[in-house]
């Protein structure tokens, strides 16, 4: 019979980000070693993405385990480092440190590096046995048959829709994505009993976010079970809409996206970055070149699911009258919803090693997000980068496009308005938030 164990789980973050946040969807990490953790731990859980803040000072704990995005991770490292001063066992994971171990490893007791579940139940075997190691790995192409379903009571409440994962993992090697740093990274799939169980626990939700990495798999064995997949879940009829992340290949597999639709899909978010041979030669992303935009969404558009358009901004080849070019070719390829992110370099990804030898990465790290310029651009200064974003948005974000889109939708599936309604709301004052807090940083690093 073990004592009680007290264990507390946190999110570090800076920022609070669901005030105004569009399509805010809920972490998973945490909660899925909460289904690994033994019944006698005594979980407590601090999200400060969107809760309350850990004190840690006088948090009462045996363990602290923080699993941190590179913008909250100075938060982190706080975390961590008073927790230790009093004693307490603290316990790190995520991209970022799986990229940087020994620097965590000035913060935290352990860190734990790649996939987690299979670590953590280790370092709590050796942790209840008096000797957890400082590093732990966890490969990223094992089987995920016991994965288990993520304990929701490990969600915090705050977050406007709930994640389901139904695969990990990319072979692709996009130079800028996060991926990259996981060497050993191979797709695979939940067992569908597993993922079926998480959906029936979700009843009732009107709208989920599936977080693969890309739903339909990679090739024809995978488009299969992801067919099988969504047969059970048309059997189940959960009343749900749902939308996911795909590569841009879901345009050759009508069959497939058919049903997506009859399981609830009703919206995809694509990874187009840019639609030049250079650019997307520059980032590796070699599998969007030839590939006619406008006809992917077109194909999409067919199967009454509707389209959000991911570009990158502040590629090497983009010169700063780049951006006016983009707004014509979003345009034209009608997508219903765009997302423009800054060319961003995560710390270990080729990315990053390639601008850190020129000088051109940033190590503050609290800064390090998706929608503050903190690569030095070759043609925009971050000024010129922001505003320039901003004018993207507004070309897309204003009544007369709304209508367009509204009215697309009006006469293809209804089902999909009052979700994008909500979005594109929660969206408008999101931008307000970021470019506020974007210009903050800029001018702070211009008055150093």
């Amino acid at each position: 019979m073990f004592a009680m164990i007290k264990l507390v789980m946190c999110y570090p973050s800076l920022e609070k980000e669901n005030v105004g946040t569009d399509m805010l969807f809920s972490p998973l990490a945490l909660a899925y070693l909460a289904s690994h953790t033994p019944s006698y731990y005594e979980i407590e859980l601090y999200d400060e993405y969107v809760g309350s803040d850990l004190d840690p000072e006088m948090i009462d704990a045996d363990i602290v385990a923080v699993s941190s995005l590179s913008s909250g991770i100075l938060r982190a490292y706080e975390i961590g480092d008073k927790c230790r001063v009093r004693g307490i066992m603290t316990v790190i994971g995520g991209a970022h440190v799986t990229s940087l171990p020994e620097e965590a490893l000035e913060h935290f007791d352990t860190v734990i590096t790649g996939e987690g579940e299979k670590p953590w139940i280790q370092l709590l075997k050796d942790y209840e046995e008096g000797h957890p190691k400082r590093l732990y790995n966890g490969a990223s192409n094992v089987p995920l048959d016991n994965v288990s379903t993520p304990d929701r009571q490990m969600i915090h409440s705050n977050y406007h829709y709930p994640s389901v994962m139904t695969s990990r993992g990319c072979p692709y090697a996009c130079s800028f994505c996060y991926l990259t740093i996981y060497e050993d990274r191979a797709y695979r799939t939940i067992p569908h009993d597993t993922v079926l169980k998480d959906l029936d626990s979700l009843r009732g939700n009107p709208f989920i976010i599936i977080t693969d990495e890309n739903f339909i798999g990679y090739n024809e064995h995978d488009f299969e079970d992801r067919k099988l997949l969504l047969h059970q879940m048309i059997h189940r009829d959960y009343q749900m809409i749902w939308g996911c992340q795909a590569s841009i290949h879901i345009a050759e597999q009508p069959g497939l996206m058919k049903l997506m639709y009859q399981a609830g899909c009703r919206i995809v978010f694509i990874g187009f970055e840019s639609s030049d041979t250079e650019s997307l030669e520059s980032i590796n992303k070699t599998h969007n070149i030839g590939i006619d935009y406008k006809d992917v969404v077109k194909k999409i558009h067919q199967e009454k699911i509707a389209v959000i358009a991911s570009c990158i901004l502040g590629m090497d080849n983009h010169r700063n009258d780049y951006h006016k070019q983009l707004i014509n070719e979003l345009k034209n390829i009608n997508a219903d919803f765009v997302r423009v992110f800054f060319m961003t370099a995560w710390p270990g990804t080729p990315l990053y090693e390639e601008l850190k030898k020129e000088g051109r990465t940033t190590k503050n790290w609290d800064n390090l997000r998706k929608d503050v310029p903190s690569t030095q651009f070759k043609y925009y200064s971050h000024e010129e980068a922001l505003k320039a974003r901003k004018e993207i948005l507004r070309s897309f974000f204003n009544w007369y496009n709304l209508l367009v889109v509204s009215f697309r939708w009006l006469f293809k599936d209804r089902s999909l308005l009052s979700v994008f309604l909500r979005i594109t709301i929660r969206f408008f004052f999101a931008e307000i938030i970021k470019y506020k807090r974007a210009r903050n940083v800029i001018h702070q690093n211009n008055d150093l």
